[in-house]
């Protein structure tokens, strides 16, 4: 068991009846053992804001060597793609026999696609898309 060492400690009239009011409420607690505790968590709420200028900025450089692992393999995996559908591209329009303006027109209604939907397109949409604007268009020829 720790042994204790008396000190004085002055406490306004105010802090006084605060003290009194918890010991009444609380079974088995002095004023001393309310104190002590007071200052126990005092010093760990000092220590650890101690502790959090020095731990702060390690974990601030840990999340951006994360996110920057993260955004290379996200890039990664985007040219991967890229690549996949250049391919997929060149074999449809060499086996179509795709003009040149016949190309342009398709990347044009992609963009549109894409600029509209934010991106999020759907088999269903592109048809739909294509039913109203592209055969309807070449039929007029």
């Amino acid at each position: 068991m720790s042994q204790y060492q008396k000190i004085a400690i002055n406490f306004t009239k105010e802090e006084k009846e605060k003290l009194d009011e918890i010991v009444a409420r609380e079974q088995g607690v002095t004023r001393s053992d309310l104190v002590r505790q007071a200052v126990d968590y005092y010093l760990g709420y000092y220590v650890q804001r101690e502790s959090m200028n020095y731990i702060s900025p390690i974990i601030s450089e840990t999340i951006k060597s994360i996110l920057h692992h993260f955004e290379d393999n996200i890039s990664e995996l985007i040219f991967k793609l890229a690549v996949e559908v250049s391919k997929n591209n060149i074999i449809t329009a060499h086996q179509f026999k795709f003009d040149d303006e016949l190309l342009n027109y398709f990347n044009t209604v992609s963009r549109q696609l894409v600029a509209e939907h934010n991106g999020v397109i759907d088999l269903k949409t592109a048809q739909d898309y294509l039913t109203e604007n592209f055969f309807r268009h070449s039929g007029d020829d």
